[in-house]
């Protein structure tokens, strides 16, 4: 099938969209390139082979033309670029089948793209005629892929439709403080997504907005709806970590269940975030010291003191440390398994 590959034009490939010609130049090309690989896509008879290659070939068309520009500098012309595939993939959805997994892998990532350009753009960027726009054709091709049971645009549909990405106003009561239901957080989140929720924290740290980030990622990991809370579990803690010395964060980090100190401190480590795992473990041992909690203590004081050696090699800092965190500690068993750590390392 690759005699049916519609090569893009590549003149454009390296070539910033830095006028309202260049923009319409691409635009026309992108628009002819894609329309293209539809012509080929209504020759063939709908299967898994032509749905696929179609997905391949649509895909790196609008990587082409979408994938080297900076959003920040050129929002408005890849909104536009958006609007555009959006567009071209409904129109050619009915010549394709959703046994091909492209499909769908696709309409998410699309769908994953628009949100994180309305992330990346100030909303004062974007003229209010290009909003109204990029709602009305998310609207339009939501509606034809809703025919073929796809909901992917549902949360984009709901975004563009408040006017920005923070307008939502359950998502600002949560973020500001205010009192919130917890069956409509639930509700949003489940609305919106694994994905959306991932860049919204990932966005709000970027930011410096911390704080933000924590409480939406909490909010994640008591969601019933969410299937992989373990991440977000991860990203919270880890969150807090960035807060410390803050009183608060110490309080949350200390309600943590030891396992899953254990657990997200050995992930952390193993992601190369030694610093944060350190961070993570000595705060919630200091804090179990000071609680004479025995649970998993021994495994914590091992995991903390193999951290130590890693962050800092020297035996005399390990003996500091120890006695810093013994002069703590209320318990005789604390004592004795500092005292062995020590004893394991001369």
């Amino acid at each position: 099938m690759a005699e049916n590959n519609v090569e893009p034009e590549h003149e454009w490939s390296d070539r910033a969209l830095d006028t309202a010609e260049d923009t319409l130049v691409a635009m026309e090309t992108l628009l002819a390139t894609l329309r293209a690989f539809e012509d080929v896509l209504r020759q063939q008879e709908i299967s898994i082979a032509s749905s696929t290659e179609y997905c391949d070939n649509f895909c790196q068309a609008l990587m082409h033309y979408a994938g080297s520009r900076n959003s920040m500098e050129h929002g408005l012309p890849l909104l536009e670029v958006y609007c555009l595939s959006i567009n071209c993939f409904a129109a050619a959805r009915s010549h394709l089948t959703a046994e091909s997994d492209r499909v769908a892998l696709v309409l998410k990532r699309l769908a994953l793209s628009c949100f994180e350009l309305l992330l990346s753009v100030p909303e004062n960027e974007i003229p209010y005629e290009a909003w109204v726009q990029f709602h009305h054709t998310v609207q339009i091709a939501h509606d034809t892929l809703l025919q073929y049971g796809s909901t992917d645009l549902q949360a984009l549909l709901q975004i563009t439709g408040e006017g920005g990405a923070w307008s939502n106003p359950v998502l600002t009561s949560l973020l500001t403080g205010q009192p919130t239901n917890p069956e409509e957080v639930d509700a949003y989140i489940n609305l919106e997504g694994e994905g959306f929720m991932e860049m919204r924290v990932k966005h709000l740290e970027k930011m410096g907005e911390v704080a933000k980030a924590v409480v939406l990622a909490k909010a994640c990991t008591e969601c019933s709806f969410i299937s992989n809370q373990a991440t977000f579990r991860q990203t919270y803690v880890s969150l807090l970590c960035h807060l410390l010395p803050n009183e608060e964060a110490i309080m949350e980090i200390s309600r943590l269940d030891c396992k899953d100190v254990l657990e997200i401190t050995c992930n952390l480590e193993t992601e190369g975030e030694e610093n944060t795992a350190f961070i993570l473990c000595t705060t919630f041992l200091t804090q179990q010291l000071q609680q004479q909690s025995l649970y998993c203590s021994w495994e914590l004081t091992l995991l903390w003191s193999k951290l130590q050696r890693r962050i800092d090699p020297s035996l005399m800092s390990l003996l500091e440390r120890c006695l810093q965190l013994g002069a703590i500690a209320k318990t005789v068993y604390h004592l004795l398994y500092l005292v062995r750590v020590i004893q394991t390392e001369v």
